[in-house]
Order: structure tokens, then sequence, then C-alpha cells
């Protein structure tokens, strides 16, 4: 075995793969989170959603959250289109990833970049809308349910965070990008 092939750097095709079905199962929980806000804008919570939603929050002690306080912060948000806006930017975020890990999967450069905007897009409008919600939840319900939509803010950064530096990583990894792009030497025999 010579020394220097020790050290050579091989490009690392099966890290991008793996990278790229974990970008898959991301971008189908971005979709879902995505498509519930959707809804959340169109058609807002049942009346028993909202019971069930507030059930625990006023359970614990406190000036209870009434389901009038829950309709004034739902038209609120709608008003403010936070719903759409945090649903437009999960489910182009979750769709660029979808077909990213797809292009990454195939080994093609233009998915890590794909992935990587999408992941930047619901980075940003997700918690840009996720901050909007929480204002208006903090104008017209408690402190407990408040706590939930503040949780929102962190659970929406993390996750986009999160997909962000997976989605990048065979961006800024030698071996992963080697593996994007093979390097391929063409010798010319006649110009020797």
């Amino acid at each position: 075995m010579n020394g220097s092939s020790m050290f050579d750097v091989r490009p690392d095709k099966k890290g991008v793969k793996n990278v790229a079905r974990a970008l898959l199962v991301g971008s189908l929980i971005v979709l879902t989170y995505g498509y519930a806000d959707l809804q959340a804008h169109r058609f807002g919570l049942s009346e028993e959603q909202v019971d069930t939603l507030l059930a625990t929050p006023n359970a614990q002690g406190g000036e209870p959250t009434t389901g009038e306080d829950f309709r004034t912060f739902e038209a609120e948000a709608r008003e403010d289109s936070a719903f759409l806006i945090r649903a437009v930017s999960l489910l182009t975020s979750g769709t660029m990833l979808f077909v990213g890990a797809l292009f990454l999967l195939r080994l093609r450069r233009i998915g890590a970049y794909l992935s990587t905007g999408g992941a930047l897009i619901g980075l940003l409008g997700g918690v840009g809308a996720s901050l909007m919600v929480r204002e208006s939840a903090r104008a017209h319900m408690q402190e407990a349910v408040v706590t939930t939509y503040e949780a929102w803010v962190y659970i929406c950064g993390a996750t986009m965070g999160l997909c962000l530096g997976v989605a990048a990583l065979p961006l800024l990894n030698l071996r992963a990008r080697m593996a994007l792009q093979p390097l391929r030497l063409v010798v010319d025999e006649e110009s020797e």
C-alpha cells in the first residue's frame, strides 16, 4: 500500500445520500406544518378543537382564556396574514427541500442549492410569521396560552435551522462536494 493513498480524499457518495434521505423526511414534516397553517388561515379551528386547545392551559389556574378571546386572536392573526405567510413560507420551503433531496439522491449539486435555499426561506418566513402570531396571542389571550405560541417560534426556528444545517452540509464538506461534482481530468496525449 502506497503511503500517499492513505491520505487521499475520496468522494463520500453514501454520506450525501444519507443527507438526502434526512432532507426527504424533514421536507414532509415542513409540508405538513405548512398545510396546517394554510388550513388555519382558511378555516380556523372548530369549536371542539378550540375547547381542546384551551382545556389544559385553563386548568392551570389564573384567569382562563375564553373561546371568544381565541376567536379574536385568530381573526387578528388572519387579518395580519400571519398564518398565510407562514403557510406559504413552509410550503415553499418543504417543496424546495423535497425536490432538492431528490436531486441530492442523484448526486446533483443543484439539489444542495435548492435545499439550502428552501431551508433559508422556511427559517426567515416561518420565524417571522411565528413572531406575528405570538404578538397576536399576547394581545388577546392569557399567559398560559401565549406560552404555546411562543414555543412555536422556537420550534419553527430550531426545525428550519436544523434543515438549513443539514442542507448546507454537502456544500461545506469537501468529500461531499467531491461526490456531487467529481473531478475529471482530461489528458490530451497529442499535446505531450
